[in-house]
């Protein structure tokens, strides 16, 4: 399972930007409780991805 303590910069990232990305949402949707599903449905497939760097070095 992901790491989401507040040190998790990730996280921090996504919080700070969570007004605002709700607020394209709603203005997208129409709808506060839609524009909050979607931007949870949005955490929920980021803080599922693996975000530590990788250690193969791309093809190139």
């Amino acid at each position: 399972m992901s790491d989401t303590s507040p040190a998790d910069p990730v996280t921090e990232a996504f919080e700070a930007q969570r007004d605002r990305l709700r607020a394209v949402a709603y203005r997208m949707l129409g709808s506060h409780a839609d524009a909050e599903d979607v931007v949870q449905e949005a955490w929920l497939r980021l803080s599922r991805q693996d975000t530590r760097p990788s250690t193969t070095s791309p093809a190139g």
